[in-house]
């Protein structure tokens, strides 16, 4: 039996998907994007998970690209995916509609795809030894999938450097630049990762779950929408168990003690 391309597991209130790709350098192909998917339907469906890490196998490749030689099949025989159907497009779906915070454990080198997977996700924690970078248009092509994201991550001089150079960055220039968090020694990633879990989990899930909806419906919107959905939203958060938990804990001077998460159907 055939090792699966992404491991999930469960890690105290974490669940993890990890690329297991390491004789391609984690790289990924058209079979690891619905895996991602299906990993993010399984971390929502249970209530005790409250964020989902992203990572790679080992401790020198997150992902490094893609596979060129599956899309030079299909350079070949003129065939190109609709964007509704292409795995890559559907996995993007997915994570907007994601109600757990997305931490990307960027364990070692990131480019191409994997770029695309860093950009995708709310926060990112990297080692001090990662490299990042979008080479793409030394091969021909483009991170036209990437742009969406980066985009709204990066400065404009700097990024349209990053893709039309395919340079790569250091870890510590890419958080300079807005697309980590922190950076830390290797060492340290995963005592970093735990902490970051540590810190969201002691918040109210629902607020994070509806926060998080909120926050990227506004990225598109004008700042008269953003009155109108910022009103509308906090709203409904008043009328949720969380917030009176939240009220009667700061009242009493203790931490709260949250209601289950709920769960996607």
């Amino acid at each position: 039996m055939s090792a699966p391309v992404v491991i999930a597991e469960k890690k105290g209130q974490a669940f993890w998907l990890t690329l297991n790709r390491p004789e391609r350098q984690n790289a990924v192909n058209w079979d690891v994007f619905p895996a991602l998917e299906q990993g993010l339907a399984d971390a929502q469906a249970d209530p005790e998970i409250r964020a989902i890490v992203l990572t790679g196998v080992g401790d020198k490749y997150f992902c490094v690209g893609g596979e060129l030689g599956f899309d030079e099949d299909r350079s070949r025989t003129g065939l190109a995916p609709d964007y509704l159907t292409h795995p890559l497009v559907r996995l993007y779906q997915a994570v907007e509609k994601c109600s757990l915070p997305l931490i990307a454990r960027v364990n070692g080198h990131c480019m191409a795809p994997g770029l695309n997977l860093l950009a995708m996700c709310d926060l990112a924690i990297a080692a001090d030894t990662a490299l990042i970078a979008a080479p793409e248009a030394k091969v021909g092509l483009f991170p036209m999938l990437g742009l969406g994201y980066l985009q709204r991550l990066m400065p404009r001089r700097h990024l349209l450097e990053l893709v039309l150079t395919g340079e790569a960055l250091k870890a510590e220039q890419a958080r300079a630049l807005g697309l980590i968090n922190h950076v830390v020694p290797a060492g340290e990633l995963d005592a970093a990762v735990g902490n970051l879990v540590a810190k969201l989990a002691a918040n109210s899930p629902e607020a994070l779950r509806r926060g998080k909806h909120t926050f990227r419906a506004m990225e598109d919107m004008t700042l008269e929408q953003c009155f109108a959905q910022g009103v509308s939203a906090v709203s409904l958060l008043l009328l949720t168990e969380d917030f009176r938990e939240g009220a009667r804990a700061f009242a009493e001077k203790r931490k709260p003690n949250w209601p289950t998460r709920k769960t996607v159907a």
